[in-house]
């Protein structure tokens, strides 16, 4: 009698000890489970803001390869490269462009327009402004640059990271008009060590982060 109470009391214990198991193994599987789909933790927010800075940089260097062939094969002057697209509005270029200096068109960069991520930031588009001098790039000219606003600061520092820049600088007078044909140097990105391209923080109303590309260098 005493063996089988014994035995009972066994099995009840691994009973217990397997039902305490499955309980921890499913709290576990819910948490690994939240922190994929929601990124909150650090190491997979990070493994994810490389693969969305690795996104971000291969289109800013498509707009740019893009932008030099419409000047080197299509022989289009920086004043005539337009950026209209039946995605965004504002870039009615004056005079009217030809076609073969669009990058949005099958005649000139054969590029389509696709709406930013919101996994980047806010779902801001992209903006192609002509209105910026970027600090210690080609002359004091201003430069042609694409600029991807409202960014995630973890977005943000992944790209710097990539780019070699080892501190997030700041800057609260960047223009982020459109460029319809007319370059005008209205405002300085400063990056001392002369980046083509990075991420700052715009300070001008709180913290937002900005990625810009240089595409002409003037």
């Amino acid at each position: 009698m005493i063996y089988k109470t014994n035995r009972k009391k066994e099995a009840g214990n691994v009973l217990f000890l397997i039902l305490v198991g499955v309980m921890l193994f499913g709290a576990l599987s819910f948490t690994v489970a939240q922190m994929l789909r929601t990124g909150d933790a650090e190491g997979v927010g990070e493994r994810k803001a490389s693969v969305l800075a690795d996104e971000i940089l291969a289109t800013a260097h498509q707009y740019r390869q893009a932008v030099q062939a419409l000047r080197i094969s299509n022989s289009c002057e920086d004043e005539d490269i337009s950026f209209e697209n039946s995605t965004v509005g504002g870039y009615t270029h004056t005079p009217v462009a030809s076609d073969n200096c669009k990058l949005f068109h099958t005649d000139g960069g054969g590029l389509s327009y696709i709406a930013p991520s919101t996994e980047y930031g806010d779902g801001s588009d992209w903006v192609f402004n002509g209105s910026n001098i970027v600090d210690n790039i080609g002359t004091t000219a201003p430069d042609l640059i694409a600029i991807l606003p409202n960014i995630n600061l973890v977005v943000c520092n992944a790209i710097n990271d990539k780019m070699g820049i080892t501190a997030l600088g700041n800057d609260a007078t960047i223009d982020f008009s459109k460029f319809t044909d007319t370059y005008s140097s209205t405002q300085t990105i400063d990056f001392a060590a002369g980046f083509a391209a990075g991420c700052l923080d715009y300070v001008n109303s709180g913290d937002n982060y900005f990625f810009y590309q240089v595409l002409i260098a003037r």
